[in-house]
């Protein structure tokens, strides 16, 4: 029962940092939206060296995904590398999702790449089967 509940604690710290994360991200590409809208400098100025711990963070971040993925792959039965590239090519299609919401849709264009790369993960995906 104990292990259940710590599952949960950790699932649910894990989405609270996400959800700081992406507002933390939000106000800094609003940030920069303000400067390349115009020729002023921000009122709220970064911190140099608040920008220093958060590249600390962000190297402390990237060790802690990797431990996350070994644990995800030990679980799987693949190799932490397998499931790094499966989880690197959903974030690529991801993008390209989003960011064929935001253009309209023209012949040779992501839509048509993101269909390539999708049938790519399904033939990888059933070939490891």
């Amino acid at each position: 029962m104990h292990c259940t509940s710590g599952k949960n604690n950790l699932s649910s710290r894990v989405r609270h940092t996400l959800e700081d994360l992406a507002s933390i991200r939000q106000s800094l590409l609003s940030i920069s939206d303000q400067t390349i809208n115009s020729s002023e400098v921000p009122a709220q100025v970064l911190d140099l060296e608040l920008a220093g711990e958060l590249k600390n963070v962000v190297d402390a971040l990237r060790l802690l995904l990797w431990a996350y993925i070994q644990a995800l792959s030990s679980k799987s039965g693949r190799s932490p590398e397998e499931v790094l590239s499966w989880y690197k090519m959903e974030l690529a299609v991801e993008m390209l999702r989003s960011a064929r919401r935001s253009t309209p849709a023209r012949s040779g264009s992501i839509a048509d790449f993101e269909r390539m790369v999708n049938q790519t993960l399904n033939a990888v995906a059933q070939s490891s089967r």
